[in-house]
């Protein structure tokens, strides 16, 4: 098997998800350090247009969003118990929609950002918004303002931090509910401004430094033009025989379009080799990369023919 390539950029949050879970599985990966905004040209032929971060490329494989990129690390590094359980997963999915929002909503304030963007001259700060905007274009995500935003998180971290009766959310082993709960709590601490928001809570804080310890374990650097052309020298894999979960009307070997429901609206167009109740999975060709099977999370995207 191909070495796991990790395509990200440092500040990103659900990133972090996946550099800190590479570290706890003891996954070798290479780091492609990508722009924080578009244009990205030598990702792209990789993705076929999918723009989120970060994305995982093995080989001609190429893995988009952090929920099925975590699931294959995970399978990688035969750590099942990470996804054992009803809970876990869903508490996991409630991190990535409802806490993300918030803590978006709030390290993004007025007050907060200020100190992001004492580092960005006028003209990065203006493409960064600008970049942003096409990124929510159409989407669906909804946004708090800052005085809700920090009402949530108050909750949220004062219930964890009053039931928090073990090291980790659900026993003496993390479980992707961890990683999903502590990268979008290392946003908030990541800013000097919002940060006391959520080490103040003593058992929350101790929680965070054990996670944190796992490190992102064995990094080596490599660049963009490296990753495409081991992408188009390599042969995707065999696709998986999961059982079928077709939508009405469309069948397995037929060009459909794959695009996530709530921003990020980038359709990617191939044809359909996987399609499970996990998982959607579209082989395309791209001159630049050779013969791609682009891999996405069946929930939170949509399937339609084209």
């Amino acid at each position: 098997m191909s070495e796991v390539i990790l395509h990200h950029y440092p500040p990103s949050l659900f990133s972090e998800k996946i550099r800190l879970l590479l570290g706890y599985c003891g996954v070798p990966w290479r780091s492609v350090i990508i722009p924080a905004i578009m244009p990205r040209p030598l990702l792209m032929p990789l993705t076929g247009g999918y723009r989120k971060t970060p994305v995982m490329q093995i080989g001609a494989d190429v893995y988009c969003d952090s929920k099925i990129i975590a699931e294959r690390v995970a399978l990688l590094a035969d750590r099942s118990h990470l996804f054992s359980g009803f809970a876990a997963q869903r508490v996991g999915e409630w991190a990535d929609t409802q806490l993300f929002r918030v803590v978006v909503a709030v390290t993004f304030q007025p007050r907060a950002v200020v100190e992001t963007m004492s580092r960005l001259t006028a003209t990065e700060i203006a493409a960064f918004q600008k970049d942003r905007a096409e990124l929510a274009r159409g989407g669906s995500i909804s946004t708090f303002t800052p005085e809700v935003a920090e009402g949530y998180l108050d909750h949220y971290v004062t219930e964890l931090d009053n039931t928090l009766a073990s090291d980790f959310l659900f026993g003496a082993t993390p479980t992707i509910a961890d990683f999903c709960v502590y990268h979008c709590f290392w946003l908030v601490t990541n800013n000097t401004i919002t940060a006391p928001l959520v080490t103040r809570y003593a058992r929350v804080k101790a929680w965070m430094d054990r996670m944190a310890a796992f490190g992102h374990g064995r990094v080596t650097p490599m660049t963009g033009e490296e990753a495409l052309a081991l992408a188009k020298a390599s042969t995707p894999e065999t696709p998986s025989r999961e059982e079928l979960r077709l939508p009405q009307g469309i069948t397995l070997g037929q060009r459909v379009a794959v695009m996530p429901v709530d921003y990020g609206l980038v359709p990617v167009r191939g044809k359909l080799v996987v399609c499970s109740s996990r998982e959607v999975a579209v082989s395309r060709r791209d001159e630049a990369a050779g013969e791609i099977v682009t891999h996405f999370p069946r929930p939170g995207f949509d399937i339609t023919v084209g």
